[in-house]
């Protein structure tokens, strides 16, 4: 019983702890006006990831370094829970990003 009152406040802050770490990542990986505005046509994924800082979030069935069609989102710009960015990429290459509200269709 007193191993399991000393595990429990134990598992508590490593839950804590991760959840914090993961929302502190979320909030840095997101796009801002700047990053959007740095971004060029023909730009590689590793390009793309070096102006936006972070690998983004892959919601299509293949990568961007494939040689098919990908979408690639990110969060914001304005806010990171009710905006997101997606770059679409063409044979590995940037064609075109869309910011657009979460839900919209």
């Amino acid at each position: 019983m007193t191993t399991k009152r000393l595990l429990m406040p134990a598992l508590g802050l490593l839950v804590l702890g991760s959840s914090v770490s993961v929302s502190g990542c979320a909030t840095t990986c997101s796009a801002s006006a700047d990053k959007l505005a740095a971004l060029r046509r023909g730009m590689t994924y590793d390009e793309t990831v070096q102006v936006m800082r972070c690998p983004g979030t892959v919601v299509t069935a293949r990568g961007p370094s494939t040689a098919d069609y990908a979408i690639v989102e990110w969060n914001g710009p304005d806010s990171p829970f009710f905006t997101r960015t997606r770059l679409d990429f063409l044979d590995g290459k940037l064609l075109s990003y869309t910011t657009e509200r979460r839900g919209a269709l």
